[in-house]
């Protein structure tokens, strides 16, 4: 026999002993478990095993046993009970019903769709909610205060709160006196003051002059030169002769005359109070070009080593007036560049404020003898001191003062100095390094001040 044959005949077998629902009342539903509240829920007992007479079977893998709680609602409120349901598994021998069975006895029990909704009991239907309303308490009419109170009650408030403005202004004002003002720190300067002057040179000098007229020709084709002792400067071409042209000594040779050199002198220059005359222009020697038949002159020879004398009006100052006595000035070339110290031969007082200075320069570049006149500045004071802005600078009773922080209080100190360029005031002496003072010194005043 087949494994197929003796499985048809165990189900044949086991049909009669299957359990057929009740003949009396086929469409009533199968009446539901109720579970007791707090009971312990009991799993179902398991069937009896199936005899096994002469029958093959296979091993069947028993199925776990599921309990569910559920919940459970009274009519009262009170808090839900838990029942448990347990489920047990199929015997190995029922089996499932056909199909038309199973339709008839859904048809006819009306059960839901899971089995856990259909043990699960139904809750009550809530009572309707009646709707309790309270009584409403009615409020007692309150008393008006009389005016006499409620004036008074605002008088007062109005009062406190100017009492509070004025507080604050007050607050505000001490505050605005107290706070620090704009400073400024004092930084350390050099002054030195420059005086220009427009002055006369007066050297020693020679025309050199040719013995015959003719076409000259220069060495240094017309241009100034610092030539040696003996050396050849020109050459002149006359009836087919030529002769040479040497200076007598070192210096410069210039090319050139003015018709000064013979009256322009010392006592010429020195003597008088009145505007120092202008010097002549020079007349140039053409290379190349016959000479002058009158002059018959080449150029000039200027000697080197010298020091040429400088003739110039001084406004005084007292700087001035102690290096005039001293017998030495100073002097530059140009702004900001070297110093000179050149040596005074000679002066006249015109009065305290000016005088006619003769002194040696210092100094006798090439390009001085183009022309008798001369452009240099004289130092005519100097001091190392502490520069402000002019507005931290005021005037009291006379005298130039700054309002200096010292501590936590202005101090008013008079100061020594003189305005100098860029908007700066230069103080020489009355103020120490390293305090600041105000930068508005028009409207300060000596106070205490707050410095955090």
């Amino acid at each position: 026999m087949g494994r197929h044959d003796v499985k048809s005949a165990t189900q044949a077998r086991e049909r009669p002993e299957r359990k057929r629902p009740s003949a009396s009342s086929p469409l009533s539903p199968a009446p539901e478990k109720r579970v007791q509240p707090g009971a312990p829920a009991r799993d179902a007992p398991d069937a009896p095993p199936p005899s096994g007479r002469g029958k093959l079977k296979w091993p069947v893998r028993p199925r776990l046993r599921r309990s569910l709680e559920l919940p459970d609602l009274n009519e009262n409120g009170a808090a839900p009970q838990t029942g448990r349901i347990s489920r047990s598994p199929r015997p190995a021998e029922e089996k499932t019903p056909d199909r038309g069975a199973r339709v008839q006895g859904a048809v006819a029990k009306r059960v839901p769709f899971s089995k856990t909704e259909r043990e699960k009991p139904r809750p009550a239907a809530p009572e309707p909610r009646q709707s309790v309303s309270a009584p409403r308490l009615e409020k007692a009419p309150e008393k008006r205060e009389p005016w006499p109170v409620r004036f008074l009650r605002v008088v007062l408030a109005a009062g406190i709160c100017a009492l509070a403005a004025g507080f604050y202004f007050l607050w505000a004002r001490q505050s605005a006196e107290e706070a620090m003002p704009p400073l400024f720190m004092p930084q350390p300067y050099f002054y030195e003051e420059e005086q220009p002057v427009h002055a006369l040179l007066l050297w020693h000098e020679k025309v050199l002059t040719a013995p015959s007229g003719g076409t000259v020709q220069l060495a240094y084709g017309g241009k100034v030169a610092a030539v040696a002792d003996d050396e050849v400067v020109a050459t002149v071409l006359a009836r087919g002769r030529t002769t040479t042209i040497r200076t007598p000594a070192r210096g410069y040779f210039l090319p050139a005359i003015d018709g000064a050199e013979d009256r322009w002198d010392y006592p010429t220059l020195w003597l008088g109070s009145g505007l120092l005359p202008k010097a002549p222009e020079l007349r140039w020697i053409e290379d190349l070009k016959p000479l002058d038949t009158a002059v018959r002159a080449v150029g000039k020879l200027i000697y080197l080593p010298q020091e040429p004398r400088a003739i110039f009006y001084l406004d005084l100052t007292d700087r001035l007036r102690t290096g005039l006595e001293r017998g030495s000035i100073s002097i530059r070339r140009e702004s900001k560049g070297p110093k000179w110290t050149a040596r005074v031969r000679v002066y006249v007082k015109y009065g305290d404020e000016r005088a006619k200075v003769a002194l040696d320069m210092p100094y006798f570049p090439m390009d001085m003898a183009l022309s008798r006149e001369v452009d240099f500045l004289v130092c005519s004071d100097e001091d190392a001191g502490l520069v402000v802005p002019d507005s931290a600078v005021t005037i009291r009773r006379g005298t130039y003062g700054v309002f200096e922080l010292v501590g936590d209080r202005l101090v008013f100190r008079s100061v020594t100095g003189k305005p100098i360029e860029d908007g700066r005031f230069f103080i020489a002496s009355g103020l120490s390094a390293g305090n600041p003072v105000i930068l508005e010194a028009a409207n300060a005043e000596e106070k205490r001040v707050r410095l955090w």
